[in-house]
């Protein structure tokens, strides 16, 4: 089972280059880290815990043409957000990356406001110190 997660700030940093902007509904995520003022920053935690679960990085999230549709409506709303995502975030296998998807380590109970804690990060590019505490 895998679960996918996405910061808001990534989609602040979406919502950023688009005209019109898309609220996270548009992704569909399991868990949506805020309080992270990196986007993408999820793209290098590799062990997360939620609550009292506890989760790995699988891989990425590629995208499909489902993001191109409203939700509230079910309309195809055109070729945004993936034109867009397609000229910052090209996975190297193929397709456009927004979010990750996470393997359940150990099961447990999620709820909004819960911290995430990463306890394992790729290759750090900043002081993880300085980003503060995450809550999804």
């Amino acid at each position: 089972m895998s679960v996918h997660a996405v910061s808001q700030a990534s989609l602040d940093e979406l919502n950023r280059r688009l005209d019109v902007p898309l609220p996270m509904e548009r992704f569909r995520p399991n868990i949506v880290v805020d309080g992270w003022d990196e986007p993408h920053l999820e793209d290098r935690a590799r062990v997360v815990t939620v609550g009292t679960g506890e989760f790995g990085y699988a891989k990425p999230a590629i995208r499909c043409a489902v993001t191109m549709v409203d939700q509230d409506t079910g309309g195809k709303t055109g070729p945004e957000p993936l034109r867009t995502l397609a000229k910052y975030r090209r996975a190297a296998g193929g397709g456009v990356a927004f979010g990750v998807k996470l393997s359940v380590l150990r099961p447990g109970e999620l709820a909004v406001g819960n911290k995430v804690i990463v306890t394992s990060w790729e290759t750090p590019k900043t002081s993880l110190e300085a980003l503060g505490p995450a809550s999804v």
